[in-house]
C-alpha cells in the first residue's frame, strides 16, 4: 500500500528535477541488473521523457525496444514521436521473458498445466451422464495434442516438457505462491464479512486448487468459501480447460478460418457487410508501420484503434476530434486529421491495427455508459439440430468516467443478462484477486442496473443468431454487440469466449448449464467418449 502511494505521488510530479534524478538513478540500476536491462531502459526513457528531455528518452527507449523496434526518428523529435516510442518499447518489456527457476514464480500465469490427481480422474469416469464430468475428462485426456499449438502462439510463454517442471511450476508457483498472495490481499475481508477464519480460507483454498484442479484465484472469484458454490464447485469450468484444448478442439476444422473468419477483424468485417449484417466500418488498416489500406479520408469524428487480433480491450485507444483546429487528441499532444494515419501507423510497428468511428449507445443506456460504448456479450451454441441457440448472455460498462472501454479485464463492471427477457441483474467486477461486490446501481452514475430491461433486446438477439448462420461451419461463438440509437450493431466474434466472468456473473457452474450440455455434446462427437479406451 505504501509503495503504491509513492509511485501514484512520483507519477503525478511534474518537476523535471526530481524526473531526471529518476533517471539516473535508472541508468544505475541497469547498469548492475543482467536480466531486467530492457524494462529499466524502459523505466529511464519513461522518466526523462517526463522531464522534457526528448532526444535522450527517444534513445532509451530505442535500446528497450531493440533493432528495429522503433520507426525512423523524425526531425524535429516532437512529443508525439516520443509517445510513439515509448508505446512500442512497453511491448517489448510486456514480452520479455522471466527468470527459469524462481523468476516466473510470483507471476499470475495465463498458461497453466496442472497436474490431474488419478483420484479425481476415477471420479470423472465414474460420473456417466455429467456434463462438466465429461468435459473434465476431455481435457484431461487430450491436452497433450493440443497445447504445444497453444502455448506455440506466444512467444513469452514455454511449455514445460518433464512431469518435473510441471509439478515444480504448478504446485510452487501456481498454488503455493498464488494462495499466499491472494490470502494477503483478501483474508481479512472474507474473515469479516463472511466469517471464514483466514487459516481455513488458505486450508480450503489449497485443496481445491489441488483435487479440482484450479487455479487458487477461482476460490474468491467464485466464492467457494461460501458452502453452496463449494457445493458445485465440481461443475465449474476452468480458463486452462476450455481456451487451450476443448475451444482449440471444437475449431480443429479443415478451412474454418477462411470460411468464418473470427480472429482477424478486417476479415470479419468483411464477412459481415457481404451478408448485409450490421457491423462497425472500417475506415482503415494498419500493418507493422504501413497504412494497408484506406477506404477515404478519415471522418471529422472520434476514432476507436484496437489491435486486429487483440481480446480484453489491450491495445485499444480513442482519439477525439476537436473541430475548431482539426486535430485529434489521445492523451498527449494534438495531431492533425491529415497526420493522424502516419502517426497511428509509426505505432503499429510489429502490429496490425484497425481504425474504426466511435460509436453512439442507445439513449436509454446513457447513464451506464459514462462516454465509452457499452456492450453486451451474447454466446451462441448450435444445438442438438444444428440451430444457433443462444445461451448466456452478459452486459458491460465502464465504473469509471472517461474510460475507454468497458472490457472487465480494464477494469470495467459486467451485469448477468436474463438471456429469454433482456433484464439484468446486478454487476460486478472480474476481481480475479477478490471476493464479488454486486451492484444494484452503477456506482459513478446511481443508474439501476438490477432488474433493468435492455432495450432492443429482441433485435440483439436476432443479430447474434443471424450472424451465426452467417458464419457457419463455426460451433460456438461469442459476439461483442452495441445498442446504438437505430439497433443494434455488431462488432466482432470471439471464438473463444472466456468462461470465468460468465460463471461469476451468473452465479452457475456452466459445466451443468446449456452451455456446457451443448460444448460436451459436439465435443463428443467430434474427439469420442473419454470414458472409453483410447484407440
Amino acid at each position: 500500500m505504501v509503495r503504491g502511494t509513492v509511485v501514484s505521488r512520483l507519477k503525478a510530479s511534474r518537476r523535471p528535477g526530481l524526473w531526471v534524478a529518476v533517471a539516473q538513478a535508472g541508468r544505475v540500476a541497469r547498469a548492475v541488473s543482467r536480466r531486467r536491462r530492457t524494462r529499466w531502459s524502459y523505466r529511464v526513457g519513461y522518466a526523462l521523457e517526463r522531464a522534457g528531455r526528448y532526444d535522450q528518452a527517444w534513445q532509451a527507449y530505442a535500446a528497450a525496444a531493440g533493432p528495429g523496434g522503433l520507426p525512423a526518428r523524425p526531425e524535429p523529435l516532437d512529443p508525439v514521436a516520443v509517445e510513439t516510442a515509448r508505446l512500442l518499447a512497453v511491448r517489448r518489456v510486456r514480452a520479455a521473458p522471466a527468470g527459469r527457476l524462481f523468476g516466473d514464480l510470483w507471476q499470475r500465469r495465463g498458461r497453466i498445466i496442472p497436474v490431474v490427481p488419478r483420484a479425481q480422474r476415477r471420479r470423472w469416469e465414474q460420473s456417466a451422464g455429467d456434463h462438466a464430468a465429461t468435459l473434465h475428462l476431455l481435457y484431461a485426456r487430450h491436452r497433450e495434442h493440443y497445447l504445444p499449438r497453444y502455448f506455440g502462439r506466444a512467444q513469452r510463454y514455454t511449455m514445460p516438457r518433464s512431469r518435473v517442471a510441471r509439478a515444480w511450476r504448478w504446485y510452487v508457483g501456481d498454488v503455493a505462491v498464488q494462495s499466499w498472495q491472494l490470502l494477503r490481499r483478501n483474508g481479512r475481508y472474507v474473515r469479516r464479512t463472511a466469517g471464514v477464519p483466514v487459516r481455513r480460507q488458505l486450508r480450503e483454498m489449497v485443496w481445491l486448487s489441488l483435487r479440482l484442479p484450479s487455479m487458487p484465484e477461482n476460490y474468491y472469484k467464485y466464492e467457494l468459501y461460501r458452502p453452496e458454490h463449494r457445493a458445485a464447485a465440481d461443475g465449474y469450468l476452468h480458463g486452462h480447460e476450455n481456451s487451450p484444448v476443448l475451444y482449440e478442439a471444437l475449431a480443429d476444422t479443415a478451412g474454418l478460418l477462411e470460411a468464418a473468419p473470427l480472429t482477424d477483424k478486417v476479415a470479419f468485417a468483411a464477412r459481415a457487410v457481404e451478408h448485409r449484417l450490421a457491423v462497425v466500418p472500417t475506415l482503415a488498416v494498419l500493418r507493422d508501420g504501413e497504412i494497408a489500406e484506406v477506404p477515404g479520408e478519415l471522418p471529422a469524428t472520434d476514432l476507436f484503434v484496437k489491435p486486429l487480433s487483440g481480446k480484453g480491450g489491450r491495445g485499444v485507444g480513442k482519439w477525439r476530434y476537436y473541430v475548431d483546429t482539426d486535430s485529434f487528441r489521445s492523451g498527449g499532444e494534438a495531431v492533425p486529421r491529415a497526420r493522424l494515419l502516419q502517426v497511428l501507423a509509426d505505432r503499429s510497428v510489429g502490429e496490425s491495427h484497425l481504425v474504426q468511428p466511435c460509436l453512439a449507445n442507445h439513449p436509454d443506456l446513457a447513464d451506464l455508459a459514462l462516454g465509452a460504448v457499452v456492450t453486451c456479450r451474447l454466446i451462441t451454441i448450435t444445438d442438438e439440430t444444428g440451430r444457433p441457440e443462444p445461451v448466456i448472455a452478459t452486459f458491460r460498462m465502464p465504473a469509471v468516467a472517461d474510460a475507454i472501454v468497458d472490457n472487465m479485464h480494464r477494469g470495467g463492471i459486467a451485469a448477468p443478462v436474463e438471456i429469454e427477457t433482456g433484464v439484468l441483474g446486478a454487476a460486478s467486477d472480474y476481481a480475479i484477486a477478490g471476493p464479488a461486490v454486486r451492484h444494484r446501481r452503477h456506482p459513478a452514475s446511481d443508474g439501476a442496473i438490477e432488474g433493468r430491461k435492455l432495450p432492443l433486446w429482441d433485435e440483439v438477439v436476432a443479430l447474434a443468431i443471424a450472424a451465426h448462420e452467417r458464419f457457419h461451419p463455426r460451433l460456438l461463438v461469442g459476439w461483442d454487440i452495441s445498442i446504438g440509437p437505430d439497433g443494434p450493431i455488431l462488432l466482432e466474434g470471439n471464438e473463444r469466449p472466456g468462461v470465468g466472468g460468465l460463471q461469476r456473473l451468473h452465479n452457475v457452474a456452466l459445466g451443468r448449464h446449456r452451455f456446457g450440455e451443448l460444448l460436451a455434446h459436439h465435443l463428443l462427437q467430434r474427439l469420442g467418449d473419454p470414458r472409453e479406451p483410447a484407440r
